[in-house]
């Protein structure tokens, strides 16, 4: 499975069977499946012990899935989230490097206790106050642990700890979220985030909404998006792909930059545009990323046609 390509994220909670018996139907890339905000307190035991058959019931249509623990609890959370098929934790509210170093000593020796790859699993600071997106470099460079993609210091946790209003008509946190961008250019690490899409409305169920944020997102970039309500799915995956205009444009340009060089040409034009080494490394990317998403959806349509047929659908 390609665990980079996660187009739309979306949490599901483990004690709603709705929620979690239909999120292979729904076609996320990713579902995330949580034990901190949307579990009541008094759930959060019976929650710890649904993870790991709900890891199985969120993966049928191919989806990887993450945990999302509890910042206070991770010694009761961690042993009932690091399994086969985890493919990130999420520890929200990372402030600290040592906070963080102390989450990836405890999900080594889970690693090491059941037999997984060390390292194999990704652990995502969630940056949800200012002293977090102060820090973030320090946190990201504090333990050997990867991460092949990284975004943050937005949401509504960003927002109380501001003390702003979360959906307002601009950018309030182009800070936090510029600068968290910044770090993971600085490590190479794909970044997520700041970009700001307007959503003045509040709500998170509008396909419409959805497509803009996916548009906004593309145009800078940026290849990963959440979710809140599934009819933001189907927008975000098809506005975060490569469309086949661009595959077009990008063997083009590809082909035609080759050209140059081989006739001893740095810089050139191609329909009215200036092709250069920037456009070509574009234009690479481009098509790398086309071609994940390819395998992305072939993996997912394999695993739904196999879970439907052994459904009887």
């Amino acid at each position: 499975m390609n665990n980079r390509v996660a187009r739309v994220s979306m949490f599901v909670t483990p004690t709603n069977p709705r929620f979690i018996d239909n999120a292979w139907k729904r076609g996320g890339d990713v579902y995330i499946l949580d034990i901190e905000d949307s579990i009541a307190p008094a759930e959060k035991e019976r929650c710890r012990t649904l993870i790991r058959e709900s890891i199985d019931k969120a993966s049928k249509g191919g989806a990887s899935i993450y945990v999302r623990v509890n910042k206070p609890f991770v010694d009761a959370d961690l042993p009932y989230a690091v399994w086969p098929g985890v493919a990130r934790i999420m520890l929200p509210k990372t402030e600290s490097a040592q906070e963080y170093q102390r989450v990836h000593e405890i999900i080594s020796q889970l690693e090491k206790e059941r037999g997984l790859t060390p390292g194999d699993i990704e652990l995502y600071p969630m940056i949800e106050s200012a002293l977090g997106a102060v820090n973030i470099y320090e946190i990201l460079t504090s333990t050997p642990r990867k991460l092949g993609s990284f975004g943050g210091g937005t949401g509504y946790d960003m927002a109380m700890n501001l003390g702003i209003e979360m959906f307002a008509a601009f950018d309030q946190y182009a800070w936090p979220a510029g600068n968290i961008a910044l770090a993971c250019m600085a490590l190479d690490i794909e970044p997520t985030g700041g970009v700001f899409v307007p959503n003045e409305s509040g709500r998170v169920d509008q396909g419409d909404q959805a497509a803009k944020q996916a548009a906004a997102l593309h145009a800078a970039g940026v290849h990963h998006a959440s979710a809140l309500h599934p009819n933001f799915i189907e927008p975000l995956v098809k506005g975060l792909s490569a469309s086949a205009e661009e595959i077009a444009w990008a063997n083009k340009v590809i082909t035609a930059y080759e050209k140059f060089i081989d006739e001893g040409e740095a810089v050139s034009e191609l329909d009215g545009k200036v092709i250069d080494q920037y456009e070509y490394d574009l234009a690479q990317r481009t098509l790398a990323w086309a071609a994940a998403c390819a395998a992305k959806d072939a993996y997912k349509a394999q695993a739904l046609a196999r879970t439907r047929a052994a459904a009887g659908d």
